[in-house]
């Protein structure tokens, strides 16, 4: 059984530890690292905050790291401070979810139970889908990207890197939401969204 840390004493962290037999893999949980410095020390979901992610780099490299946090910029900060270290960042896929042959999964990924996820569809590196997440055939979901649950993706959709979809945000076919845009919970997409907008409603409009 190899050692795991888990970066992010928050909602996502605890899901792991509360949920390690959902997954094909068992880790024996070392702790949490967390860079809110007044967490050290503190226990989390019955897991003790044991440093920052800076003490990462004292550790022994064979130890796996999952990065327990679900907003987009934040996930993606830590990750260019710790990718040199030489960890190996499994993935995490429920065993109640659903994935089509034909569906290629990244490092760092976690998908929760009741995600299903259609045949060609390309999960990259450290997504997050939260519960009951449908994702159509042909997409394509960029790296530190985050889903809350019920987000519906249809078919040949690409979500590039670094957006956040609120809860239930659904798409129309051949959308292209444009990195780090961030769209308010039921939107629904039914055209292409500018890299870095924030977007609500029905049919998805830019919020000022």
């Amino acid at each position: 059984m190899r050692d795991l840390i888990i970066i992010g004493a928050g909602n996502v962290g605890g899901f792991l530890v509360y949920n390690q037999d959902l997954f094909e893999e068992r880790f024996n949980l070392l702790g949490f690292l967390d860079d809110d410095v007044s967490k050290t020390g503190k226990e989390y979901y019955g897991l003790k905050v044991i440093g920052t992610t800076d003490d990462l780099y004292k550790m022994d490299k064979e130890v796996a790291v999952a990065i327990g946090i679900a907003f987009p910029k934040a996930k993606r900060k830590v990750f260019e401070k710790i990718k040199d270290n030489g960890n190996d960042f499994p993935a995490f896929v429920s065993k109640n979810a659903w994935l089509s042959k034909g569906v290629v999964v990244g490092r760092g990924v976690i998908l929760y139970p009741g995600v299903s996820i259609n045949y060609e569809t390309m999960i990259e590196d450290f997504v997050i889908m939260n519960m009951n997440c449908a994702i159509g055939h042909n997409c394509y979901v960029s790296k530190f990207s985050a889903l809350a649950p019920g987000v519906n993706l249809a078919g040949f959709t690409k979500v590039e890197e670094g957006v956040d979809l609120g809860i239930g945000v659904s798409t129309r076919q051949n959308i292209i939401v444009g990195k780090d845009a961030v769209i308010g919970g039921q939107s629904m997409l039914v055209k292409n969204v500018e890299p870095g907008a924030k977007i609500i409603g029905v049919p998805g409009m830019p919020f000022k």
